[in-house]
């Protein structure tokens, strides 16, 4: 039987619905590390050691675990990780919960609102500020699991001085490709924006439409923008956009940056058939790993289920260019997977005890292995790694990365309006797409729900 907290405050709770209906900014902080610290695999050593002790105290203790993540390849890696857990901790048991991504944010609001907040959530933190304004998720900062973490990363799941995050990879959003359909169109990999445009007009020409575009998913037309307009925000002065639209100090409209952005997104649209608005996400790898099309900006997550999907299929990636100079269309880093922990759990030590597992070396390279993203341990070596993995790291190495952290999102319901007015959008014909109709229409919605 689960056995949940009861322990969340009325009065608490109508302060995180208070700041949910008015909105909050998004704060970053900053924590860095000059050198990875060698103790850490010690102190999650020393942490186990002592649940070890626990084991003959009587039952196992059960903690809940909720997710979103929808990627089979992660899923099975999750479970691999929870399989060497549970036998290294008998005495501790991990009770798995999938809900919705597109409605994660108000599924915590209803469990925390009924007493039965679970013990570990998923969601990035900055975009969940209401939720840490709210007291109700712990700070991750002097945890042993957060140690060895990509600072980066460690950056992005930073509010308020806190860090209330505990990041498992470092993903990436870029233009993924298919090899093979590369060298029969007699296309290279294109480094900037004309060239980009040349490669797809090459494939229409060809008849091949050149992306997938998975437009029922609400998220991934998000994620076409998002794959290039970080980096361009990042460069042109741009980093608070979204923050200053929320927080009503600045429109959207009329900002050159944002205009161009959604020119660009608009013509990425234009490649597209009637059937692309009913694909979702799942849909949209399925036809990505069978060659269908052979672009599809999103995240590296898709990435495992495509491989498995295609096994002998050879697949690359590269920053989405927004701009014309080689040097300023650098590779998006960022968050994916963060475990959050509910500040109300009454397992605490058990918690940690988990996370400390996720973030050792072995279960980091059974991420890697499975789920096929690149760990956030950064003392973890890539060597055995699969190409694409070793691919990311290379521009890691060669500093052509820009941080998500730079540009926060719009959260909770601000993000959900936006997104959905850029899927509004993509799917009209081109004829009917305005760029500055949809930046007032952006405008006018975040500002009704800033009221």
């Amino acid at each position: 039987m689960r056995k949940f907290c009861k322990r969340t405050s009325a009065l608490a709770l109508a302060a995180l619905l208070a700041a949910s209906a008015s909105g909050c900014s998004s704060g970053t902080g900053s924590q860095t590390t000059a050198t990875p610290d060698t103790t850490a695999q010690t102190e999650i050593s020393n942490e186990e050691s002592k649940t070890e002790e626990s084991k003959d105290t009587g039952e196992p203790v059960t903690i809940r675990l909720v997710h979103y993540m929808g990627e089979q390849a992660k899923r099975d890696a999750l479970d691999a990780m929870l399989a060497a857990f549970s036998e290294a901790h008998p005495e501790i048991k991990v009770d798995v919960e999938v809900v919705a991504s597109s409605s994660y944010i108000a599924t915590y609001k209803n469990y925390i609102a009924a007493g039965e907040a679970p013990d570990i959530m998923f969601g990035k933190p900055q975009t969940m500020q209401e939720f840490v304004d709210g007291g109700y998720f712990m700070d991750l900062k002097d945890e042993a699991c957060m140690a060895n973490v990509l600072p980066m990363l460690v950056d992005e799941c930073t509010v308020n001085g806190g860090v209330y995050g505990f990041p498992i990879d470092a993903q990436v959003k870029a233009t993924f490709y298919n090899k093979k359909m590369f060298q029969e169109a007699g296309v290279e990999v294109p480094a900037t924006k004309g060239e980009l445009f040349k490669v797809c007009d090459t494939f229409m020409d060809q008849g091949v439409y050149p992306f997938v575009h998975p437009y029922n998913f609400i998220h991934g037309v998000f994620h076409e923008l998002d794959s290039f307009f970080t980096s361009m925000a990042a460069a042109t002065g741009n980093e608070n956009v979204w923050m200053d639209s929320q927080n009503g100090v600045k429109d959207l409209s009329g900002n050159p940056a944002v205009v161009e952005a959604m020119e660009m997104f608009s013509k990425f649209a234009s490649y597209k058939d009637a059937g692309d608005t009913a694909v979702d996400q799942t849909q949209g790898i399925q036809n990505f790993a069978a060659g269908q099309r052979p672009m599809y900006m999103n995240g590296g997550w898709l990435m495992g289920d495509v491989i498995a999907a295609s096994p002998d299929g050879e697949f690359g990636m590269f920053p989405t260019p927004w701009s014309d100079n080689p040097e300023e269309n650098k590779l998006w880093i960022g968050i994916d997977d963060v475990f959050v922990v509910s500040q109300q759990t009454e397992h605490r030590d058990e918690v940690m005890t988990l996370l400390n597992f996720f973030a050792n070396e072995e279960s980091s390279k059974t991420w890697m292995s499975t789920a096929k993203l690149m760990t956030s341990n950064i003392t973890v070596p890539t060597d055995d790694a699969d190409a694409f993995i070793k691919e990311i790291k290379s521009y890691i190495d060669n500093d052509m990365i820009v941080s998500k952290s730079l540009v926060p999102d719009y959260t909770s319901e601000y993000s959900t309006a936006f997104r959905t007015k850029l899927q509004e959008f993509v799917t009209l014909d081109d004829s009917q797409r305005d760029v500055t109709k949809l930046l007032k229409d952006i405008d006018d919605e975040i500002a009704s729900i800033r009221q």
